[in-house]
């Protein structure tokens, strides 16, 4: 009797013994996470720190500017990094951000030493877009609750379509790049088309949000229109490459998004083969009336045709043959495709004075070219790292609502799609665009809505991580 109440007591030891075990063990392991996820914070600011050291070796002015730009940067990797950490965000992300924020800020100040940009890179424009992005996260809170109107929709159309009639009516090309996606307010200049990618967010967030119950019929015709919409602006104030985002980002979501069935299949078939045919369209229309341009005989309805098919012609022709016009259209690419040959994997300490446009649509080049193509192999990492972060934020909120996943998938695709486009384009692999690349390429209203984007999916990747309070046993 004596011994089975000696073993029992024995027993209950030995539970007590391996429930102390497992509280020491997931004590262990959130330090562990507390480890990791400061450490995602230390290493932007390591590089922060390494990127002076960098410009000093490449351009001293370059450097001395970067020290003004540093104090804004280590503040807001500071203050940002602990309030996602805090908040059980995706450090990961936050991560990528800075780090790709502090290099593209490095290059700017290095380009305005080694190249002849339009304007001069400004601290201050760096820190109006922190502040912008971070009232544009608070506000978002609060204009969530509005996208659950079925109003919402035909709002986002209303205001998307206001946008290009403000362009086509007052928008100005200050860069002489051929488009009319800039007003100017005084003398500061804004990209109004920026705007149109975020009124497509709230469109597709309204349109497939739980609240409002469109059914497949509503959405094919309402994306439609709104995709019209799109189309008929790009091409009155000739801004085909913001459009081509949009174009991507109009069938992935109905293709992620939207029910399965036959009449998705057979919208997506259909704008498939309408794409193709007006290309092939476009080339032959070209070489039709190719004839009568070089006579100078052009009547008004081939006038109004000739700058899109040229320009499409343009696009397509350089990438299959970059020796074809090598001081004309071919010529951005051709300075680009040097400078990658000189750049070696630690950059060229030489320098390649001859890229056009360096600090907006040859950014990767000059990014390459200034630190090596081991900076340019990092770089893609990065995006791709946010695509990860953006892609899984979207699966877990699939879960929950809808239309948060269709906000976190679209803020994805806006900054990682153009990424890589631009990046694919620049290196001619693709047909180049001629857009900014999140981060790196220089706007004072496109990197606000990278930060805003960006900042938009860190805000969200807070809410799915529930925090887990651990129940510890005492005796």
């Amino acid at each position: 009797m004596e011994r089975a109440i000696i073993l029992e007591h024995s027993g209950r030891n030995d539970n007590l013994l391996s429930m102390k075990i497992f509280v020491k063990d997931d004590r262990e392991q959130d330090s562990e996470e507390e480890t990791s996820g400061t450490r995602y914070i230390i290493i932007p600011i390591l590089i922060q720190l390494l990127m002076a050291l960098l410009l000093f070796l490449r351009s001293r002015t370059a450097a001395l500017n970067y020290l003004y730009a540093l104090i804004p940067l280590l503040f807001a990797t500071s203050f940002i990094g602990s309030y996602v950490y805090n908040r059980n965000g995706d450090m990961k992300l936050f991560s990528s951000a800075a780090i790709l924020t502090t290099v593209g800020t490095a290059l700017q100040l290095l380009i305005d030493q080694i190249y002849d940009p339009i304007t001069s890179f400004s601290t201050i424009k760096l820190i109006v877009s922190f502040v912008v992005a971070i009232i544009f996260v608070m506000f978002y809170t609060l204009f969530r609750k509005l996208l659950n109107k079925s109003m919402m929709v035909y709002v986002m159309m209303v205001i998307t379509a206001a946008i290009y009639t403000i362009l086509l009516i007052s928008g100005s090309d200050p860069n002489g790049y051929g488009t009319s996606a800039w007003i100017r307010i005084g003398g500061i200049t804004v990209q109004l088309t920026d705007f149109t990618k975020v009124a497509s967010i709230m469109f597709y967030s309204a349109l497939f949000s739980s609240k409002t119950s469109h059914d497949d019929n509503q959405i094919l015709v309402l994306s439609s229109i709104f995709f019209i919409i799109n189309f008929i602006g790009s091409l009155l104030i000739k801004e085909l490459g913001s459009f081509f985002i949009l174009y991507f980002l109009h069938l992935s979501i109905l293709y992620i998004f939207m029910n399965k069935g036959k009449k998705k299949k057979l919208y997506l078939l259909f704008i498939f083969f309408i794409t193709v045919g007006a290309l092939f369209l476009a080339f032959m229309l070209y070489k039709l009336i190719l004839p009568s341009h070089d006579a100078g005989t052009m009547n008004t309805v081939t006038k109004a045709l000739w700058p899109f098919l040229n320009k499409i012609h343009q696009r397509f022709s350089v990438t299959a043959n970059i020796n074809a016009d090598p001081y004309g259209a071919g010529y951005q690419l051709l300075q680009g495709k040097k400078a990658l040959w000189m750049a070696g994997w630690f950059g060229n300490t030489v320098n390649f004075h001859a890229i056009p446009v360096a600090e907006s649509d040859m950014a990767y080049i000059a990014l390459v070219n200034a630190f090596g193509h081991i900076f340019g192999f990092f770089v893609i990492f990065l995006f791709l790292r946010i695509m990860l972060s953006g892609s899984e934020l979207s699966r877990k909120k699939m879960k929950e609502e809808k239309q948060d996943a269709v906000v976190a998938y679209a803020s994805t695709i806006l900054i990682v799609m153009q990424a890589m486009i631009v990046i694919l384009g620049s290196c001619n692999i693709i047909p180049f665009t001629g857009l900014p690349i999140p981060f790196l390429s220089r706007g004072g209203t496109y990197l606000t809505l990278t930060f805003c984007l960006t900042g938009l999916l860190l805000h969200m990747s807070e809410e799915y991580e529930d925090e887990e309070e651990d129940e510890y046993v005492d005796e």
